[in-house]
């Protein structure tokens, strides 16, 4: 009988111990996530639709092209995402209008990966 209690016990307290060791972990963040900048808003006037919230999460620049990933959309110079038009593309940032006033949407700083270049 004292075996059966004993492995109860036993059972509740590696239970217990599990719970509080899966409660700890909650607060942590996956370390190979990028950061995320926080996203630019613009401000609306009462009565209006809610704003749309832009977020850069990536540029890519080649010979041939730049552009920017606004919103999970590819977009270059010209081109529009959720209303914003695309001004300019810069290495860590984009300026899009809407409405108005310009916004500058720009990324967490890093090191930015370049290609090495063969020596001549």
């Amino acid at each position: 009988m004292f075996k059966r209690v004993g492995a109860g016990i036993a059972a509740g307290l590696l239970l217990l111990t599990m719970g509080a060791a899966v409660a700890a972990l909650e607060g942590l963040t996956d370390p190979m996530q990028p950061p995320v900048a926080p996203a630019a808003t613009p401000t609306a006037e009462p009565g209006d639709a809610p704003p749309v919230v832009w977020q850069l999460q990536g540029i890519r620049i080649d010979q041939r092209r730049r552009s920017a990933l606004i919103n999970g959309q590819s977009v270059a110079v010209g081109e529009e995402v959720d209303g914003a038009k695309v001004l300019k593309i810069e290495n860590d940032s984009v300026v899009i209008q809407s409405g108005e006033k310009p916004s500058t949407l720009r990324l967490l700083k890093h090191d930015v990966k370049q290609r090495s270049r063969a020596p001549r």
